[in-house]
């Protein structure tokens, strides 16, 4: 979500940027206390991370993904040491033991291709390719550099003939202003392989994008006249013709991956262009705008369509690890918090993909129930779910609330309005049991280790 102006709630969600918001009414302490009680006999234990005996460790994980196509991992906050550490735990186990075959985080998709091809082998500085690879800052987190080595290392093994994947699904260019001021590397992508593809044939295709490449942010979008927003969009959508059109002779004179990549580059910049069309102008003292619901709308509508582009892309034995903010992966619109001033509850990526995925995918955030040394305090007594959560008893668990199906007072309490704690200070309203499948908790989060930049 976005910093203040235009883009606050974007970088909300991308940093976990503190902002205070008041608390939310808490449900009666009995009915909190049943579903904690329920749980205690319901929860898989989870062991640390950090041994060589991780993967067996976490078999009781396996009966709870099952044998769906798409597991949603969810974060509470970004710039957070456990669901970090944890995802890449998670990946390892699921490549290993049950045929996971790629991620797909919440970063830029055209920039992900030069992590994508380093994770297949290809040449470059790990540090530097994470820094200018991931966006919104998260190349600086060590565990998405340790991410990269480690499946590059799987795919290197001569005995793993099914090599692993990694994608971004975010729309490119998000940088700590909000403003998309690196938007333009995806059409550039594009355009760069059409030269070498087609050097000739694609020359008109080109031309008419070329003009709006140093203009394709927020605000140079926003400076361009109607009849100038016209011609760009017409440029784009000239240019996704053009792949359409001409496929078999452009993967003929390049390879088919390739292709792929750039075509949907081109589909992803017209994804952001749709989100420029309905940004609302910032408000007076970088307030959240309530018209801004339409492009959280769009961006989360936009990876859900990359997601499913990277599904189609793993073919008929690929399973993917999608990893986002909670407030992208659930299925329920994005409401409460800092939200409330929404003139409507935007609908979230992991809605769009439960309505095209259906029992194929499995929703699982991560939630806490306290902030660490270094992290915001949090909040007192905020977030009903995570605080149910907190008197079980145990620090790191998962707990599959479907199972809460049989036992009506707590398929009750689930299927109210509760809270969960994100970025730190704020809160999101959720109903559990439609929004979740499963639950990963930690007692406790702290603030991500990061790598420093290269000198």
């Amino acid at each position: 979500m976005r910093p203040g102006g235009l883009l606050r709630a974007w970088f909300c969600i991308a940093i976990g940027v503190a902002l205070p918001l008041p608390a939310l009414a808490q449900q009666p302490e009995a009915a909190s206390a049943g579903f904690a009680a329920w749980a205690r006999d319901h929860v898989v234990s989870l062991p640390a991370c950090a041994s060589a005996a991780v993967p067996a460790a976490m078999d009781g994980i396996k009966a709870v993904v099952g044998d769906v196509r798409v597991v949603a991992l969810g974060e509470p906050a970004h710039g957070a040491q456990e669901p970090l550490a944890f995802r890449n735990c998670l990946f390892r186990y699921l490549v290993e033991h049950d045929g996971f075959t790629a991620i797909a985080i919440e970063s830029g998709l055209s920039e992900s291709r030069r992590l994508h091809d380093y994770a297949a082998g290809g040449p470059g500085d790990v540090r530097q390719l994470a820094r200018n690879g991931f966006t919104w800052g998260f190349g600086r987190f060590a565990e998405n550099v340790a991410l990269l080595e480690w499946i590059r290392g799987y795919n290197a093994d001569p005995r793993h003939t099914r090599k692993v994947n990694f994608y971004g699904i975010d729309l490119s260019g998000g940088e700590s202003s909000g403003r998309w001021l690196n938007a333009r590397v995806m059409l550039q992508d594009s355009l760069d392989y059409l030269s070498r593809a087609a050097p000739r044939r694609s020359r008109a295709a080109r031309q008419a994008v070329a003009p709006f490449l140093d203009r394709f942010t927020h605000s140079g979008y926003v400076a361009l006249p109607p009849a100038e927003r016209v011609r760009q969009r017409a440029a784009i959508e000239g240019l996704i013709g053009y792949f359409g059109r001409n496929r078999t002779a452009l993967v003929a004179a390049s390879m088919r991956s390739d292709y792929d990549w750039a075509r949907r580059n081109a589909l992803v910049a017209r994804q952001l262009e749709q989100v420029f069309q309905v940004s609302p102008p910032p408000e007076p003292g970088d307030q959240l705008s309530p018209d801004f619901y339409k492009a959280d709308a769009a961006r989360d509508a936009a990876m859900a369509e990359n997601v499913r582009w990277v599904v189609e892309r793993e073919g008929a034995a690929g399973r993917v690890l999608v990893f986002a903010h909670d407030g992208h992966i659930m299925n329920a619109p994005t409401r409460g918090g800092i939200w409330t001033v929404y003139a409507q509850a935007p609908a979230t990526m992991g809605q769009h993909l439960r309505t095209a995925l259906g029992r194929d995918l499995l929703i699982m955030p991560i939630m806490s129930s306290e902030n660490g040394p270094g992290l915001p305090a949090g909040t007192k007594g905020s977030g009903s779910l995570d605080s149910a959560l907190a008197k079980v008893g145990s620090g790191h668990f998962l707990l599959d609330i479907r199972q809460a199906r049989d036992a009506a007072p707590v398929a009750a309490w689930l299927a109210q309005t509760q809270s969960i704690r994100a970025n730190f200070t704020t809160e999101m309203e959720v109903t559990p049991r439609i929004a979740f499948d499963a639950l990963i908790y930690f007692d406790r989060l702290t603030p991500a280790s990061t790598v420093p930049a290269k000198p």
